[in-house]
């Protein structure tokens, strides 16, 4: 039995989380408190309302019991679950909400509890719950005599080395929503390693098979799968550590590999020329269908050609190809005018801020000049407002060193909005050339994956003409998944 929990707040996101029926195949509200018409949306926002009198936020605790699928639990052991799991928690006597799912025809239940205690206006504490889940299963799965489950903390002999799981929670809902198994891909990226004797080969052997290794933004070396998922490199081998991870990729400059958003991007491309082709082939097969059929009674049968090891002649550039270079063009015409269009605004985003910088800064000048030549006490100010009656040469002098200084600061100024759009336009060209780069290294990345598709397509045609029947999956798992018909190259 495992069980998993936390605290949380957003009760309306999890009531509907709770009430779906397109993901579960029944679900049953045994129990819902603060309702007397069973709405499980309206009883868990009350719930999260009783915080609002504390200095918290999360005012429910969520939880999920998973028996095993070959012990059936009846209605009154799925409430000893909760209440065993609500005594481990410090939870009794708070309000509590029971949804039973069956999914796949296996019964789970998730368990809400309201925190706050409404005796001290306080939330009952969440630290701690691994080993609180984990002691309310051993009760469990003894006093229902369930099979014995190991843990990461009370479940399990200390020196017994640490459970792991095959993927974690994200990984299984990557799997989810792309339909591609996390443990098939695993033991496919797994193999490869394996088989490869550099870092080199070991990117191309991920190009065959469809993957993308790319540079991450907090981890090196990242996988990006057909379906726009990204994939830490060293989880996904299970057969090496980290450290002789890197020794081996090591001749691999993370420089030249493309970041996550290009990766993603040219496996959009992939995706978007699969569908293409596939689309051409199923209109080509319509309209072949809809020929007429020779007659067969009227046709003479041929003798059998015996089958010659030759390679078939495949075009050196297909429509598929094509219609990916203008499809990559386009989107590379899209990304040049939000490039002009984003430093546009950029640059005069940044020629309003000196602009602003340089309003500032004269201010601050004409004061200051204006205390020096005006005086800063009162008798001052007055013997120089005499000695200006008396002497108006006085006050055309002045004026005129006035002037001198601000022909000085516009000068000055001028040299400063042309030295900061100068330093601007740089950069412009700077980032302009890494996309140009960019672009030259997708349409090379798309020029060797279409050289690749030929290679092993002409391949495949060679050993499906030597033997018809394709050889079947190896499941020992020495040998990885094959995506091409059942031939490995």
């Amino acid at each position: 039995m495992i069980i998993k929990g936390k605290s949380r707040a957003r009760p309306k996101g999890l009531a509907k989380h709770l009430e779906r029926t397109d993901t579960n195949e029944r679900v049953d509200l045994l129990q819902v408190d603060f309702s007397p018409t069973d709405n499980l949306e309206e009883a868990l926002c009350d719930m999260q309302a009783l915080c609002l009198g504390t200095q918290g936020k999360n005012g429910l605790y969520h939880a999920n019991i998973d028996p095993h699928s070959d012990y059936p639990m009846t209605k009154e052991q799925w409430f000893r679950a909760a209440d065993v799991l609500e005594q481990e928690l410090g939870f009794e006597g708070q309000p509590r909400a029971i949804i039973l799912h069956q999914k796949d025809d296996r019964e789970h239940i998730h368990v809400v509890w309201a925190r706050t205690d409404l005796d001290t206006m306080t939330l009952r504490p969440d630290s701690f719950t691994y080993g609180k889940h984990e002691r309310a299963s051993a009760r469990l799965e003894e006093e229902f005599g369930h099979e014995h489950v190991p843990g990461k903390w009370h479940k399990r002999d200390m020196e017994q080395e640490l459970p792991m799981a095959d993927y974690n929670h994200a990984e299984w809902q990557q799997s989810e929503r792309s339909g591609l198994d996390a443990v098939e891909r695993k033991a496919e990226i797994t193999a490869l390693y394996e088989q490869s004797d550099n870092g080199q080969a070991f990117q191309n052997a991920l190009e065959d098979r469809g993957y993308v290794l790319a540079n991450g933004d907090k981890r090196v070396f990242v996988v990006v799968d057909i379906a726009g998922h990204v994939h830490s490199l060293n989880r996904q081998i299970t057969s090496a550590k980290a450290k002789e991870i890197r020794e081996k990729v090591a001749d691999i400059d993370p420089a030249h590999l493309p970041d996550v958003s290009e990766a993603r991007e040219l496996q959009e491309q992939r995706r978007d020329a699969r569908r293409s082709a596939s689309g051409r082939e199923d209109a080509e097969a319509r309209q072949h269908g809809a020929v007429d059929a020779p007659d067969v009674s009227q046709v003479t049968p041929e003798p059998a050609q015996p089958v010659k090891d030759a390679l078939p002649v495949l075009a050196p550039d297909d429509p598929a190809l094509a219609e990916a270079r203008a499809e990559l063009d386009q989107n590379h015409a899209r990304r040049r005018e939000y490039f002009e269009q984003d430093w546009e605004k950029r640059i005069a985003r940044e020629m309003d801020l000196v602009n602003r910088q340089i309003r500032e800064q004269r201010e601050i000048e004409r004061k200051t000049d204006w205390k020096e030549m005006e005086g800063k006490s009162g008798f001052e100010r007055f013997d120089h407002k005499l000695r200006d009656r008396l002497d108006r040469k006085r006050v055309r002098d002045r004026h005129d060193e006035r002037q001198a200084r601000e022909k000085e600061r516009d000068a000055r100024d001028e040299e400063r909005r042309e030295a900061r759009m100068e330093e601007l336009l740089r950069d412009k060209e700077q980032h302009r050339d890494k996309m140009e780069r960019t672009f030259e290294r997708e349409h090379q990345q798309l020029e060797d994956m279409h050289r690749r598709d030929q290679e092993r397509a002409r391949q495949q045609e060679l050993d499906r003409a030597r033997d018809p029947n394709p050889p079947d999956f190896d499941p020992s798992g020495d040998r990885p998944p094959d995506r091409g018909g059942g031939y490995d190259r």
